[in-house]
């Protein structure tokens, strides 16, 4: 997803991150659009992205590139080169980093440093790379003295299917470095994957006092008082198996678990009452569930995506996790896949946080852009034009008047 650089715009200016006194970022971002219109592809994609990177080139695998499937629904794509590009500040850099694969192989690779003005730091054409001889002196180490005709050299100690980047990088080249540390600040995850986010989540509390503080003042809100978090040793055995009247022995199976309760003071006890974690809500546990990456994401500066993230949550509680991204947040960003059309409410969101995805019904390729590229008045709440197709990125109908009747109209 491409960066926001706002314009002169003071409302919900807390919803930003400064870069300077003209430039601002998003500290979130809301993608809509319909089912298979290419939104989980959208956070898959990130995924993939930063898998390739973040490998380090002795263990990347052939194999996952070669798992790379390209845009299959038109004649000749599948011989063409998939691309993956990045735009994004590190120490004060804005860097465009990306590449293209075609059939377990790296087909190009690129760095681009921007200031005043974008710069060329490296291209890579197959097993031969271009380099900046005064701005990436960091690639001398990779490439073959001798020249091309072209200008370009031959590369060395790069497979072609390991990213150029990754090797700079382990040979601690600055700018190679920043663009590894950025990726390496962007996570992924499924907003219905309770048992990995809980985990993450609930070793984070054992081990952080002041996340578990952080934790309680949220959860104060829904009159719980206290989170108690015990690992647990759990051991199954598998009965005994006869064979051909050979016995074999029972396996046991040892694995730790966390086991939490939930504390709570209600207002006709004295008492505080106890129970497991699942007496909860499913939105309860969930949020809960969720601070871990929230939280972690904030303190360390990181990009968090986050897929079906309104899954199991009533309108209020989502806009209550994003009003704490937003106080919270200095310099982290949060980037959503949601269906919920009650959060386009602008009390909470400015127009440039709400994104749309559309797939082409012919092309059938999807498209990603912001409620801002449309010229219309401001309102308190985008959700019934939405819902009747002004942006797009909605079901498609053979017939508006299902629409309307949808709607109540």
């Amino acid at each position: 997803m491409r960066s926001s650089e706002l314009q002169k715009d003071a409302f919900l200016l807390e919803n930003t991150i400064k870069l300077d006194d003209e430039k601002r970022l998003l500290k979130t971002a809301l993608i809509y659009g319909a089912n298979a219109s290419g939104k989980t592809n959208l956070i898959k994609a990130v995924e993939f992205f930063r898998t390739v990177v973040l490998s380090s080139y002795k263990i990347l695998e052939h194999n996952l590139l070669k798992g790379v499937m390209p845009f299959l629904l038109e004649a000749g794509y599948d011989e063409q080169p998939t691309p993956f590009e990045i735009i994004f500040i590190e120490k004060g850099n804005r860097y465009r980093y990306g590449y293209s694969i075609l059939k377990g192989e790296i087909i190009e690779e690129w760095l681009y440093l921007t200031n005043k003005r974008e710069t060329q730091l490296f291209f890579r054409k197959k097993q031969k790379i271009e380099y900046n001889k005064t701005s990436f002196t960091e690639a001398k180490l990779f490439v073959k003295p001798i020249q091309s005709d072209n200008g370009m050299s031959e590369l060395e100690r790069t497979a072609p299917h390991v990213p150029f980047i990754s090797v700079s990088a382990a040979f601690e080249g600055k700018h190679s470095l920043n663009v590894i540390n950025f990726i390496n600040r962007i996570n992924a995850v499924s907003g219905i994957q309770d048992e990995q986010l809980g985990a993450f989540t609930f070793n984070l509390m054992n081990k952080d006092k002041d996340f578990r503080h952080f934790t309680l003042n949220v959860l104060a809100n829904f009159n719980i008082t206290d989170l108690r978090v015990q690992e647990e040793t759990f051991t199954n055995q598998f009965p005994l198996i006869e064979e051909d009247n050979v016995a074999i022995p029972k396996i046991e199976i040892t694995e730790n678990r966390m086991k939490v309760t939930v504390v709570k003071q209600m207002n006709h006890s004295e008492t505080p009452l106890e129970w497991p974690l699942s007496f909860e809500s499913e939105g309860t546990r969930k949020i809960i569930h969720l601070l871990g990456p929230i939280y972690d994401t904030i303190k360390k500066r990181n990009v968090l995506f986050i897929d079906e993230f309104d899954s199991k949550f009533h309108t209020l509680l989502s806009k209550y996790l994003f009003q704490i991204f937003h106080h919270h947040s200095e310099a982290s960003q949060l980037v959503v896949n949601v269906q919920d059309t009650n959060l386009m409410d602008t009390d909470v969101f400015r127009r440039d946080q709400i994104w749309f995805v559309d797939k082409d019904s012919v092309e059938q390729d999807s498209r990603l852009y912001s409620l801002s590229e449309y010229k219309i008045q401001k309102q308190k709440s985008y959700s019934k034009d939405y819902l009747q197709g002004a942006f797009d990125a909605i079901p498609l109908f053979s017939d508006l008047e299902i629409i309307n009747c949808l709607m109540g109209e």
